[in-house]
């Protein structure tokens, strides 16, 4: 055999034997560098963590959504009302809903073993756009309404009334759905919210003096009503000054307030939460700063920058990053179910809320209830301190909030806004509806 020849055959057979010797030393793990046959180091060969296995290879947790138990029977149809156009919307409300609704079908087994069906219409604000929806949903005979987020309910719920359907859930901005005779709302909005934070001001931050900022519409001046008068319950000397819900240049107003000298600045505008924000600070604001909770939205803090650090927000529900099971349970949900746009903030959590909420109590019902909506608001107002999704227990004995007979539920978190993320400052649920006398 020729010497070159003879030294690639010793070669091979070389390479070979190494090859055989890194296989076998490895425990039946694999070599992390097939192409340079590099021996591995315990730590390299141990099993990654993956969705199928944990650390050192053990198995992983399930998903939090679960083992999948899909609903196969008759649908029940609910009908929804949401503000999705205008200045002011709301869409991740039906969007949060909607996967919810995802979740107990495809993992809950619907209600009963029966899936659940959503009707939907948008709304713009105008009870008479709510009006027309309303018909057209009552039209498809549905178990019962899942409240959305519809300033213009006034012309929506004289229809469910007819009807005699229950409004479960949702956001009660106006005094129709927060008083409507059939509704059972899980969080309190305008209300319990406002109230809740002037009593933290008053009792932790220590404001004796508050100067509340208000859209100059129907909306921003019924809830800043509501916040001035909690604040003066609570024994706080507060101001009221207007901001048109048209002004491009919010310096005018954000200079008034700083002028004043108070403890507390109160934010109540919702179309502007970003530009108020950034105009308290380009005139060199030095109070705290509150804000109502939908100003705490992503979009929000992101838009306001700098101008967002510190500012309180009331909360009726947990903030998903606490990463309790009812949390993780609904950002897994929202993986799968939502777009990546929707905003997870406080409307969206208590429309996923208000669903599971309705599984809970209906799916123990009698199985007669789903046949007859008569019969369904009487299965959330029996008893009380029912459990309620990622919020305070809920009572509906129509007793919880001053001028809000159909919200149960009146106790909020403090969150505030800090190093770029939302973090928790209350130590328990709050309220402050002993403060609201209106």
């Amino acid at each position: 055999m020729r010497p070159d020849l003879k030294r690639l055959a010793v070669m091979l057979v070389l390479a070979a034997l190494i090859v055989l010797g890194v296989v076998g030393c490895g425990g039946g793990g694999s070599s992390s560098s097939e192409s340079t046959g590099e021996a591995t180091t315990a730590e390299e060969t141990e099993p990654a963590a993956t969705e199928e296995t944990g650390e050192g290879g053990e198995e992983a947790s399930a998903s939090p959504l679960g083992e999948e138990d899909k609903a196969s029977g008759e649908p029940i149809q609910i009908g929804m009302l949401n503000l999705e156009n205008g200045p002011v919307a709301f869409p991740q409300v039906k969007e949060a809903a909607e996967a919810a609704i995802e979740y107990v079908n495809n993992y809950k087994g619907g209600i009963q073993g029966r899936p659940l069906q959503l009707s939907e219409c948008a709304t713009d604000g105008q009870p008479s756009t709510s009006t027309r929806c309303a018909n057209q949903i009552v039209e498809k005979n549905p178990l019962f309404i899942l409240g959305g987020a519809d300033t213009g309910a006034s012309g929506a719920i004289p229809v469910y009334e007819r009807k005699g359907l229950a409004y479960i859930g949702g956001a009660p901005f106006t005094p129709a759905e927060s008083n409507a005779k059939d509704a059972a709302t899980f969080i309190s909005v305008a209300v319990g919210d406002n109230a809740a934070m002037a009593a933290y001001a008053k009792e932790e931050l220590g404001a004796e003096t508050g100067v509340v900022l208000q859209t100059g519409d129907t909306q921003g001046k019924y809830t800043g009503s509501i916040i001035a008068k909690s604040m003066e319950g609570a024994g706080m000397d507060v101001k009221v000054i207007t901001v048109s819900p048209s002004a491009s240049d919010l310096t005018a107003p954000a200079a008034e307030a700083v002028a004043d000298n108070a403890d507390l600045i109160y934010v109540e505008v919702p179309n502007a939460c970003a530009a108020m924000l950034s105009a308290l600070e380009s005139v060199g604001n030095t109070a705290k700063v509150a804000a109502i909770g939908t100003c705490s939205a992503p979009t929000v803090t992101e838009a306001a920058g700098a101008a967002a650090e510190g500012v309180y927000f009331p909360e009726p529900v947990e903030l998903l990053s606490e990463g309790s099971e009812q949390a993780e349970i609904t950002n897994a949900a929202f993986d799968e179910y939502a777009s990546k746009e929707m905003p997870r903030e406080s409307l969206a959590i208590a429309a996923f809320g208000s669903v599971m909420n309705a599984w809970e109590v209906l799916n123990e019902a009698p199985e007669s209830v789903l046949e007859d909506p008569s019969k369904v608001l009487e299965q959330f107002t029996k008893g009380s301190e029912h459990p309620n999704w990622m919020a305070h227990p809920y009572t509906c004995d129509r007793k919880q909030v001053p001028t809000q007979e159909a919200v149960c539920n009146g106790y909020q978190k403090i969150i505030q806004f800090e190093g770029g993320e939302l973090h928790t400052v209350s130590k328990d649920w709050v309220t402050g509806t002993q403060f609201y006398h209106p």
